[in-house]
Parts: C-alpha cells; sequence; structure tokens
C-alpha cells in the first residue's frame, strides 16, 4: 500500500530546492530530485512547476522527479520583448534531456503543457534517430483539440494583440483569482492564501505582467491540430489521461472525445467532482494514479 504521508514543499523550498539551467540567453528554473527513472513534470498556463508541489515529494520516492518552469512562468526568466511559442518551449525542453543525457524519460503534462506533450509525441514519431526514448506519458486536463479547447472570457480578451496588452496592465490578484477559482470543482476551491502565493509566482520577481503573450498558445494550437491530434492517434507510447470533470475549460467534453478516438495504448480515468487542477484539487489519487500507471 502506498504510503501518502509524505510533506509538502511551499514556495520558498520550491526555489530554494531549485536550479537553473541555460537556454540561449535564458534562465530555466527547475527541481529536481529522487532517483530512479527518470520523470518530467510540465506545467500549465499562467502558473508555474509549483503546481506539482502537493504530490512531488511522494514522486521522488519512486523516481528521479524533475519539474520545470516553462519560460515565461514561474522562476524562469520572463523577457518582456520575446515571442512565446510552445515549439520553442519544447525546444527547452528537449535542451534539457540532450544536457543531462536522459536516455528513457516518462511524462506528465497539464493545461498548457499537453500542447508540448503532443509536440514531443510527434517528434517522436518522426525521428529517425531518437536521442530519447518516452516510456509513457500522464495527461491531465488541457487544450488537446482545439475545436474543444472552451478558453475563457478573460483568455479570449487577453489573447487580442493590442486589447491583451492593454488588459494586461489591469490584471491584478484580485481578477485572477475570481478567474483562477472559475475553472476548480465546486467543493475543491483554492484558498485565498494559495490565490495569492500563485499570483505571486505569476508575477515573479517584480510584478511582470505577460499573460497577453503567453496566450498566443491558442492560435498555435490550432495551426499545429492535425499535427498534434495525429501524434495521439499513432503514438505506440502508453498514454494516461486523467479529466477533471467540472472543469469549464477541458472537462467531462474533453473526455467524451478521448473515450472516442482510437488511441493505441490509452486509458482514462473520470473525475466528475474535480475541475482543472487535478493534481491540486485530488492529490493523493493524482499521484497514486501516476504511480501506478508508470511504474
Amino acid at each position: 500500500m502506498l504510503d501518502l504521508n509524505f510533506p509538502k514543499k511551499n514556495a520558498t523550498e520550491w526555489l530554494a530546492s531549485g536550479k537553473f539551467f541555460e537556454y540561449k540567453k535564458f534562465q530555466i528554473f527547475y527541481i529536481q530530485e529522487g532517483r530512479g527513472q527518470n520523470l518530467i513534470l510540465l506545467h500549465g498556463f499562467p502558473t508555474s512547476s509549483w503546481d506539482y508541489s502537493k504530490i512531488y515529494n511522494g514522486l521522488t520516492r519512486y523516481f528521479n522527479t524533475i519539474a520545470i518552469d516553462f519560460l515565461g512562468f514561474g522562476y524562469s526568466s520572463k523577457p518582456i520583448k520575446h515571442e512565446y511559442t510552445l515549439v520553442e518551449q519544447t525546444d527547452i525542453i528537449e535542451s534539457f534531456i540532450e544536457k543531462n543525457a536522459l536516455k528513457r524519460v516518462k511524462f506528465v503534462f497539464h493545461d498548457y503543457a499537453v500542447s508540448v506533450g503532443q509536440e514531443i509525441l510527434a517528434r517522436h514519431l518522426e525521428s529517425k534517430e531518437r536521442k530519447y526514448e518516452i516510456d509513457g506519458a500522464v495527461f491531465f486536463n488541457g487544450g488537446l483539440f482545439p475545436h474543444l479547447h472552451r478558453p475563457t472570457f478573460k483568455q479570449k480578451l487577453l489573447a487580442t494583440p493590442i486589447l491583451g496588452a492593454i488588459l494586461a496592465k489591469f490584471y491584478d490578484e484580485k481578477k485572477f483569482g475570481v478567474a483562477f477559482s472559475d475553472v476548480f470543482g465546486k467543493n475543491t476551491k483554492p484558498t485565498e492564501k494559495e490565490i495569492s502565493i500563485l499570483w505571486k509566482l505569476i508575477t515573479y520577481p517584480n510584478k511582470v505582467l505577460i499573460p497577453h503573450k503567453l496566450l498566443k498558445y491558442i492560435k498555435e494550437r490550432r495551426y499545429h491540430r492535425e499535427r498534434w491530434k495525429n501524434a495521439l492517434l499513432q503514438t505506440e507510447v502508453p498514454l494516461l489521461f486523467i479529466n477533471g470533470g467540472e472543469d469549464p475549460v477541458s472537462g467531462s467534453h474533453l473526455a467524451d472525445e478521448i473515450d472516442k478516438l482510437p488511441i493505441k495504448h490509452k486509458k482514462l480515468i473520470r473525475w466528475p467532482n474535480i475541475g482543472h487542477y487535478p493534481m491540486w484539487e485530488n492529490p493523493d489519487e493524482s499521484f497514486k494514479e501516476i504511480y501506478e500507471f508508470l511504474k
């Protein structure tokens, strides 16, 4: 029986336990602990790798567990004048894998990162000489299929080129808290303290506000939709989908689509009373399902 009595790191401990690696001229934050098979945890918009803090210490007991902040997120560099793309974020993750000579990797993807996961799977299929193998991947809620993705009204506004830049100046902790809570299950809402900490990570180190730049991923998903869908359909990698059904963005309607698609080696878990952040709202069960599937 799995021991679920493991400590959770707060945001200060998360930073203190982490390191940075360089990608081009940018500093990318990551935290790495444990030993055994390599497991990389990748987070969503607009938060950071700390999203996994409730399950991280449990996973480090069984895996060499690595959680990375994407460029523009969390403790990583947040260049203001930069064109952020999911393809570049994938390049960053693969550069980490190559620099650390990881030959076999398992992944967990959530939200924004599910598209990075699809790009990783697409490259894996296309590569004639693979630098690493993928032994399994877990997908939490996220916009796998653009026609089913339902961004919030505020996200749609922030994603517009000119209006988004203006609105970003007025984006604050209160507005973030309201929008963030809306994607959680009705009985699993984040606390005010959690929202406050998450906001500090989003705007770290000095009130950096670039949501309008990061949200361009919505358009990028539409551009790559066929290639990324085919990556899921054609991959031989075992895939676990964990879906919080109360999520208005990518909830039960996404699970219905996954269920009917002929994905070769898939397992689908539905939690009808959980929202967009299963690893945060239902951490013990998230940890157990990840462990049992990947171990």
